[in-house]
């Protein structure tokens, strides 16, 4: 097999991976700049030969080195990443890093509106399964003298649900 096995020191698991992460109880979100190598760092050369940096808005550092690690790693398809800790900050790219970084708080905002509308679509669904149910009996019909209100349900959910598909179309990455 071409190029070079990737060994794990016996200490990984055991510890955290990066130690002395800044204590950071803010809890507002604000926006780091964190860069991210892969296996080019193993002297193959990467699509650009050095890190890429990423531009996203967390809560604290370490949520924000968790995430563009995560998103690199799903990216370029491979856990052999790390973060590079001394050009990676708290704040937007500044100097030579203005140039050449990844935004990725477009796409993070657009995942929690996402988040939002599967939770509100969960909710919906249970509440319409548990009126609808009280019309159905046990073999899956629903009798005759309440087809009119299990309609009424249906219908009324219907209005609530396009409400949901249009906010999920509104949240498909395209602008």
């Amino acid at each position: 097999m071409p190029g070079k096995y990737l060994e794990t020191p016996e200490r990984y698991g055991g510890e955290p991976l990066y130690g002395n992460l800044p204590d950071d109880y803010r809890q507002n979100e604000r926006p780091f700049t964190v860069a991210v190598i892969g296996p080019e760092r193993h002297g193959r050369t990467g699509p650009s030969g050095g890190p890429t940096r990423y531009v996203l808005d967390a809560c604290s550092t370490e949520k924000a080195w968790a995430a563009a690690l995560a998103w690199h790693m799903a990216a370029e398809e491979t856990p052999d990443c790390m973060v590079v800790a001394d050009e990676s900050y708290e704040g937007m790219p500044q100097g030579d890093h203005k140039l050449g970084h990844i935004d990725l708080r477009p796409e993070h905002a657009r995942r929690r509106g996402l988040d939002d509308v599967a939770d509100e679509a969960t909710e919906l669904l249970g509440r319409y399964d548990l009126l609808t149910g009280t019309y159905v009996r046990d073999d899956g019909q629903v009798p005759p003298e309440w087809r009119e209100a299990y309609d009424n349900t249906r219908r009324s959910f219907w209005r609530d649900g396009w409400g949901l598909v249009r906010k999920l179309a509104a949240l498909d990455g395209r602008d």
